[in-house]
């Protein structure tokens, strides 16, 4: 089987947030804080079975909409080009979630732990792999940059994705700024990322109408 060892670790990824939900439930206070501030202070709060068992399901959906994917786009030949890529990515997303919640459980354990500061590597490092992976992303529907620009024109989207494979590095590195600023840790993870998503889209609409000029 083709990317087995990209497709054991997402598994494995898909259920330890579910084994680590079903050791931890007992324990688990009956209304569970799953939302934080950018301050981190807690704003949003669900039932023990919700706040459990939500986001290991929501991994299960998100890992399967990301691997039906290339199966039912239009233009899926062209995911062969930068396939291997694509699956450590959603191996690395499956594991991104996985670590958020493990982090909300600690937290409801009552493990002192600066949510922020502990999130902002672990985005870092989700940052990073956007940019790997908009450096070899071919024209397609599903994956990567798309604006009617990019979608529109196969030059455009090779010119706005290496613009954004830089724009998403820089986010990342700018997102480890949270490890020194604890207090603004959410603002350094979350800026950078929309204003690199800004840019790209807004670059698309410009490198597509130089084209056109």
């Amino acid at each position: 089987m083709q990317y087995r060892r990209q497709r054991a670790l997402t598994l494995a990824f898909a259920l330890a947030g579910f084994a680590a939900s079903a050791l931890a439930y007992p324990d688990l206070p009956a209304r569970m804080a799953t939302h934080w501030n950018a301050s981190g202070g807690v704003d949003g709060t669900m039932s023990r079975f919700a706040g459990a068992f939500f986001l290991p399901a929501l991994t299960v959906f998100v890992v399967a909409l990301m691997l039906v994917a290339p199966r039912i786009d239009p233009r899926k030949r062209h995911y062969e080009a930068f396939r291997g890529v694509y699956e450590w990515f959603v191996a690395g997303t499956a594991g991104f979630l996985a670590y958020v919640h493990v982090l909300v459980l600690a937290w409801n354990l009552d493990y002192a732990i600066p949510i922020g500061q502990a999130l902002a590597p672990a985005l870092a490092g989700l940052l990073y792999a956007c940019g790997v992976l908009l450096e070899r992303a071919k024209p397609n529907w599903f994956v990567g940059i798309r604006t009617p620009w990019t979608l529109s024109d196969d030059t455009v989207w090779r010119e706005t994705h290496e613009r954004g494979a830089l724009a998403f590095k820089l986010a990342a590195v700018l997102a480890l700024g949270g490890l020194l600023f604890s207090d603004y840790a959410l603002v350094f993870a979350l800026a950078p990322t929309l204003l690199a998503a800004a840019y790209t889209v807004a670059y698309s609409f410009f490198a597509y109408r130089r084209r056109e000029a």
